[in-house]
């Protein structure tokens, strides 16, 4: 609706603009110079994706995986505790209202658009006899992020997949994305 509204305050303004600006020459003739400048704005707000209402900046619906061609590692997120636009966690818990589980001194090897690659410490409250006096339990895992997808018009990497570095361990893989968007979905 915003883009809508840009659209029509710079039409209404390009409309008005051969009454309200000109330039007098030396030999005081009056020249108008809103041609070249209605061709200069309006081509901007094309290239500038102001007259594009409806899409976002990546033209991908909100949570569409989208393609990686071009996009830069600083301009790479994931989500912490549905968070968005987190770069190179350190720390993403699982479990975000009471932080009993999740991996934390992650360690990033790489951080691209089509993925990223690192090792961290799973760590996860046994409970016993409540959470309030578990103990934890730690192991070393790698981690991927992937399933790179459309953010509010930025890469996000949304799945997040973990093995144990010993054999016999933990493994497993969260969607780091699915609560963000189910509660985004009716903005």
């Amino acid at each position: 609706m915003l883009k809508v509204q840009l659209v029509k305050k710079l039409s209404d303004a390009l409309l008005r603009w051969p009454r309200l600006y000109s330039m007098r020459v030396k030999n005081g003739v009056v020249k108008k110079v809103a041609i070249g400048l209605v061709v200069v704005l309006l081509g901007g707000a094309l290239l500038s994706g102001i007259a594009g209402a409806g899409k976002d900046q990546l033209g991908e619906s909100q949570g569409d995986l989208i393609s990686t061609d071009g996009v830069l590692s600083k301009d790479v997120y994931t989500f912490v505790c549905e968070i968005p636009k987190q770069q190179k966690p350190e720390l993403i818990y699982f479990a975000c209202a009471d932080g009993n589980t999740g991996i934390g001194k992650i360690e990033w090897s790489t951080w691209e658009a089509s993925g990223a690659r690192g090792v961290g410490e799973y760590f996860a409250n046994n409970c016993e006899p409540d959470c309030a006096g578990g103990k934890f339990e730690f192991t070393r895992v790698n981690l991927a992020l992937s399933r790179p997808i459309n953010v509010d018009g930025k890469l996000h990497l949304g799945d997040l997949k973990y093995d144990s570095i010993e054999s016999g361990g933990v493994s497993g893989e969260i969607d780091l994305s699915e609560f963000y968007l189910a509660m985004t979905e009716n903005k």
